[in-house]
């Protein structure tokens, strides 16, 4: 029996004991920021919280003490009734292990989206990189934006690491969208961090595709009445 219902209709379980503001801030209140439609993609999705995912040459393991080896912030499977999310918890803030179940829904969405979702995000990269824009969504987008950036090839020439840049700003940036949802997120400024302005354009796409749930908003409500 799980521990309890999420919003989507997605299910709780937990292999260690958690308070009840620690589930709220874990999961509970990460998935009603989660849009429907984007629910219904995903399908049946059971969370497992548990202390360590442990990372070893034969598979990964459950840990209920903390692993010498690498660990995994979350690990997945899928099988034709729903999907198994394990989410570790030790070691990490509750509302890191939220982010990480968020950053998990993005990865769980990218290959059920539709071409023509795709193509969109992909027209609104290809415009900020014809400005010129040098600044990511996050770390490892930005990582993966520098190689692009760095192989000196256009485009056409090297598809593979545009594609692996597309879908690694693709999955952060949904994540992100659900962590405006979720509470206000204060915004980077910076030659590292995307502009407001294509900030905006990538937030309005997603809500467009995956609009929100009823009494979520992407952007604060009294910037909403200056605009």
């Amino acid at each position: 029996m799980p521990l309890s219902n999420l919003a989507q209709g997605w299910q709780l379980h937990a292999a260690v004991s958690l308070t009840p503001a620690e589930e709220r801030t874990m999961v509970r209140e990460p998935a009603q920021a989660v849009p429907v439609s984007i629910g219904q993609r995903l399908g049946a999705l059971r969370v497992l919280i548990v202390p360590y995912i442990a990372c070893f040459d034969t598979g990964d393991v459950i840990a209920f003490t903390k692993p010498k080896g690498e660990t995994h912030s979350a690990v997945w499977l899928e099988d034709p009734e729903r999907i198994h999310l394990l989410l570790p918890c030790r070691e990490l803030d509750a509302h890191d292990t939220g982010f990480e179940f968020l950053a998990s829904i993005g990865e769980l969405l990218r290959p059920r989206l539709r071409p023509e979702e795709v193509g969109r995000y992909t027209a609104l990269l290809e415009e900020e990189l014809r400005a010129g824009v040098r600044g990511e969504i996050d770390e490892e987008a930005l990582g993966a934006k520098r190689s692009l950036l760095g192989s000196r090839l256009r485009r056409h020439r090297n598809p593979e690491l545009f594609e692996r840049y597309r879908d690694v700003s693709l999955v952060s940036t949904v994540a992100e969208y659900m962590h405006g949802l979720w509470h206000d997120v204060q915004i980077r400024v910076g030659p590292d961090h995307l502009p407001l302005p294509q900030l905006r354009r990538r937030m309005d796409l997603l809500a467009e595709l995956f609009p929100p749930n009823p009494g979520f908003h992407v952007f604060a409500e009294e910037l909403v009445k200056e605009e």
